[in-house]
C-alpha cells in the first residue's frame, strides 16, 4: 500500500498527524506498540490541538527517538541521534516553517482545522518519507529497540 492510501485510511480511523507517523513506522518495522501511538497523540493538532508546534514535526522527532534514542539506563542512544534529529528539524523548517522560524500547526493550516486533510496529509507523507530516508542514511534499523 502506498503512503497516501495508508494516510487516508488512518485519517478515516480517527488518527492524526503524529499518530499516523508512528503507526506507519511501527508497521514498517513489523511491530505493534499502541503505547507509542497513544504517547504521541498529545502532539496532534499542534500539542493537543492548541495549534502550536506541528505534530508532523514533533511526531517525526518521536519516531526517530523511538528507534534511535536512549530508552533505559542501560541503553545508549545511536551515536548520530542528535544529528539525525537536527537534520529532520532543519529539513522541516526549510520546507514547512515560516521565515521567522516558526512551525506551528496554526500557521501551516491558517487556523482552519478543516484544511487538515488537504494540507496536512501530503505534508505528513513527505515527513514520513524524510524520516525513512534519514533512518536509512544513518543505518537506524527498523526493528524493535533493544
Amino acid at each position: 500500500m502506498d503512503i497516501e492510501t495508508r494516510l487516508l485510511e488512518l485519517a478515516g480511523q480517527g488518527m492524526a498527524c503524529s499518530q499516523m507517523m508512528m503507526m506507519m513506522a511501527l508497521e514498517e518495522a513489523g511491530m505493534e506498540c499502541p503505547e507509542a501511538v497513544r504517547a504521541v497523540s498529545g502532539l496532534c493538532g499542534g500539542l493537543g490541538y492548541c495549534g502550536r508546534e506541528c505534530g508532523a514535526l514533533t511526531g517525526g522527532c518521536c519516531v526517530l527517538s523511538f528507534f534511535a534514542g536512549k530508552g533505559s539506563p542501560e541503553e545508549e542512544a545511536n551515536l548520530d541521534f542528535l544529528t539525525i534529529i537536527r537534520e529532520y528539524v532543519n529539513w522541516f523548517l526549510q520546507n514547512y516553517g515560516e521565515e521567522d522560524g516558526t512551525c506551528s500547526c496554526q500557521t501551516i493550516i491558517g487556523g482552519n482545522f478543516d484544511l487538515a486533510a488537504s494540507i496536512c496529509l501530503p505534508m505528513v507523507g513527505d515527513c514520513y518519507e524524510k524520516i525513512m530516508e534519514l533512518m536509512e542514511a544513518y543505518d537506524i534499523p527498523l526493528e524493535e529497540p533493544v
